[in-house]
C-alpha cells in the first residue's frame, strides 16, 4: 500500500496519535476522492515523492542518504498534488497551510517542494521565491536547505547554477531566489511558487499579499505557509490557521486550500508527554522524546521559559500576557533592606530607567552580600502628573506613604535622581550604573562629571535575555531580597515576556499605564553586575 494511503488509513484506526485538526484532514482526503468533478492521481502524486527522494541530506546521522519522506509528509504531498479537476485537468489545491512543533522536517519538505517547481513542474519561467519576515530569517532557515539539496542534485553544477541567494535552471529559464519583508522592492514579482517560513512572526500579511496577488498570471500557482505557533493571536497567521480550521470543521469551503495542523487539542494538558506527538509527526526521528522531556520540565521551573516552549515545542499558541513571576514568590523574598548593615566598601551596582519627561522613574541598588543578593529601589514622580496620570490616586497613596519621591514642577527633576545617587555611592560602593542611552544622554554626561562609573545597556532582547533569566532564577531559588516596597511589587505584576522565535526573553508591559520601571532597573543593575570582570557563571 502506498504510504500516503497507509498513513490515513492509520489515522482513522486510531493507530497513529493525532490530534483532532489531522483526523479532519484525513477525513476530508478521503471526501475528495468520493467527488465526481475531482480524479485523484497517484502517478502525479509519486512523481513528486520520487524527485525528491533523489535529494541528499547533508548533516546530521542521514547525511548522505536519500530523502525518503516519513508518512505523514507523503500524506501531505498526496494531498497538495493528488487531486485534479475532472473537466479542466487544473490542480485543485493551490494554498497550503502546515503548522508543527519546531525541529519536524517541516522546512526540509517545503524546500524540496521548493525545488520541485523549479525543476520539475514542468513550468517554464518559474519563479520560485523563498520568503520571510527578514532576510536573516530566511538564510537561516529554507535557503540552506535548498541550496545545499540543488548542490547534491547537481553537485558538477551541469544544469542548476547556485549563487549567494538565488538557483538558476536554465533548461526552462526558471530560478529561485530569496526574499524577505524587509527588502527594499517588493513590487512586480510573479511567483510561480513561493514558500512563507514561520509566518507566525510576520506583523502584517503585506508580503504574503504582494506575491499572491503576483500570481495571477499563472496556470497552476502554489503557496506554501509553514510556521510553529506563536504568541500574538491578533497575527495575520493565526488569521489564516483559523480560517483553515473552519475550513476543516466544514464551517468553511474552499477547495484551494489545504492544511495539515499538527496540534494538541483543547483538553489536552501540554505537559502530558501522551499527547506530544499530536504536535510532533517526526517524534523520535528527527526530535527525541527526551529533548522535550527536558524542554517541558525546563518551562515548568521557569515561567519565562514557559510561552517559548508551549510555542516551539509544543505547537501551542499562547497569550504571552501572562504574569512573569507569581506574586507569592514575590512576597516571599520581599522584606526591608536595610542600608546600615552594609559599608562603604560594599560593592553596589545600579540600574536607572528614567521616564522621558513626566512620568514614573526608577532606579535600583543591587547589592552582592554574603551569598544574596539585595535590591533597594527608588522611584520618582514630577508633582504635575500627580493630577494628570491615570494612576494619580495610587501615586498619591505611595507618595504619602514614602515608597515614592515626588520632584517639583511638571517634568522630571534629573538633578534630584542625580544627588541621591551620589549619596548612596557614600554609604555604598557604587561600581556600574547601567543605563538606556536612548533617553538618558544629558543625564550620563552630568553624572559622568561628578565622577559615577556609567555603564549603556542596550535593551534589546538579545541583550536582556540573560540578566532577565538570572533575575528570574534568583528570585523563584530565594537567593534575593526585595526591598519591601509596594510598587516594586506592582511592577513585577505587570511584566509580561516578551519572547522572540529564539527564545530570548525581555520584560514588556500590555499597556502604558501598566508601569515596569522598577523591574527594568533591577534587571539593568543583574546586568552589570554580570558584565563584571569578577563575576564567574555557576
Amino acid at each position: 500500500m502506498k504510504p500516503y494511503f497507509q498513513y490515513a488509513g492509520d489515522v482513522v484506526a486510531g493507530r497513529i496519535v493525532c490530534g483532532r485538526l489531522i483526523t479532519l484532514a484525513v477525513e476530508r482526503f478521503y471526501q475528495f476522492q468520493e467527488r465526481d468533478d475531482i480524479v485523484f492521481r497517484e502517478d502525479r502524486v509519486d512523481y513528486v515523492i520520487r524527485f525528491i527522494s533523489k535529494l541528499k541530506h547533508y548533516t546530521g546521522r542521514h547525511a548522505g542518504k536519500s530523502f525518503d519522506l516519513q508518512p505523514w509528509q507523503a500524506f501531505i504531498v498526496a494531498c497538495i498534488y493528488g487531486f485534479y479537476y475532472t473537466e479542466t485537468g487544473e490542480r485543485v489545491v493551490k494554498s497550503v497551510y502546515i503548522e508543527m512543533a519546531r525541529k519536524q522536517g517541516k522546512s526540509a519538505l517545503a524546500a524540496a517542494l521548493c525545488l520541485y517547481h523549479l525543476i520539475a513542474d514542468g513550468e517554464s519561467g518559474a519563479e520560485v521565491y523563498l520568503a520571510a519576515n527578514s532576510k536573516d530569517q530566511v538564510k537561516l532557515s529554507s535557503w540552506p536547505l535548498c541550496s545545499n539539496f540543488a548542490k547534491g542534485l547537481d553537485p558538477k553544477g551541469e544544469y542548476l547554477d547556485i549563487f549567494r541567494d538565488m538557483v538558476k535552471f536554465d533548461a526552462t529559464k526558471s530560478w529561485l531566489k530569496v526574499l524577505a519583508a524587509d527588502s527594499t522592492k517588493l513590487d512586480g514579482p510573479n511567483p510561480s511558487m513561493f514558500l512563507l517560513d514561520e509566518y507566525h512572526a510576520a506583523k502584517s500579511s503585506g508580503l504574503k499579499d504582494v506575491l499572491q496577488s503576483g500570481q495571477g498570471m499563472r496556470d497552476d500557482p502554489m503557496q506554501v505557509i509553514i510556521t510553529t505557533a506563536g504568541f500574538d493571536k491578533m497575527s495575520p497567521c493565526y488569521q489564516m490557521r483559523t480560517m483553515c480550521v473552519e475550513i476543516l470543521e466544514g464551517l468553511k469551503e474552499d477547495d484551494s486550500i489545504f492544511a495539515a495542523i499538527y496540534a494538541l487539542d483543547e483538553a489536552d494538558d501540554w505537559k502530558d508527554e501522551s499527547a506530544w506527538a499530536k504536535s510532533n509527526p517526526n517524534l523520535d526521528v528527527t526530535v527525541k522524546l527526551s529533548y522535550i522531556r527536558n524542554q517541558v520540565k525546563k518551562a515548568t521551573n521557569s515561567p519565562s521559559e514557559e510561552v517559548g516552549v508551549r510555542t516551539k515545542n509544543i505547537n501551542e499558541w499562547c497569550d504571552s500576557a501572562e504574569t512573569w513571576i507569581p506574586d507569592d514568590n514575590i512576597l516571599a523574598v520581599s522584606r526591608d533592606v536595610d542600608l546600615s548593615m552594609f559599608g562603604p566598601e560594599t560593592e553596589c551596582y545600579v540600574g536607572i530607567d528614567l521616564s522621558a519627561t513626566s512620568d514614573l522613574s526608577a532606579v535600583s541598588y543591587m547589592i552582592p552580600y554574603e551569598g544574596k543578593m539585595y535590591f533597594k529601589t527608588d522611584y520618582y514622580l514630577p508633582q504635575e502628573a500627580l493630577k494628570t496620570k491615570k494612576n494619580k490616586e495610587q501615586y498619591g497613596e505611595w507618595a504619602r506613604l514614602g515608597h515614592l519621591k515626588v520632584t517639583p514642577g511638571n517634568v522630571i527633576d534629573y538633578d534630584c535622581i542625580l544627588e541621591d545617587i551620589l549619596k548612596m555611592d557614600s554609604k555604598l560602593f557604587i561600581m556600574k550604573i547601567g543605563y538606556d542611552a536612548w533617553n538618558a544622554t544629558q543625564f550620563v554626561i552630568n553624572a559622568e562629571n561628578r565622577g559615577l562609573p556609567m555603564e549603556p545597556v542596550s535593551q534589546s532582547i538579545g541583550n536582556f535575555n540573560r540578566p532577565t533569566k538570572e533575575m528570574e532564577r534568583s528570585i523563584l531559588s530565594a537567593q534575593v531580597v526585595i526591598d519591601n516596597n509596594p510598587i516594586t511589587r506592582f511592577c513585577f505584576r505587570n511584566v509580561v515576556m516578551k519572547v522572540d522565535y529564539n527564545g530570548n526573553t525581555k520584560p514588556s508591559k500590555q499597556f502604558n499605564d501598566k508601569k515596569i520601571d522598577g523591574v527594568v532597573a533591577m534587571i539593568e543593575a543583574y546586568g552589570v553586575y554580570l558584565l563584571s570582570p569578577h563575576y564567574v557563571e555557576e
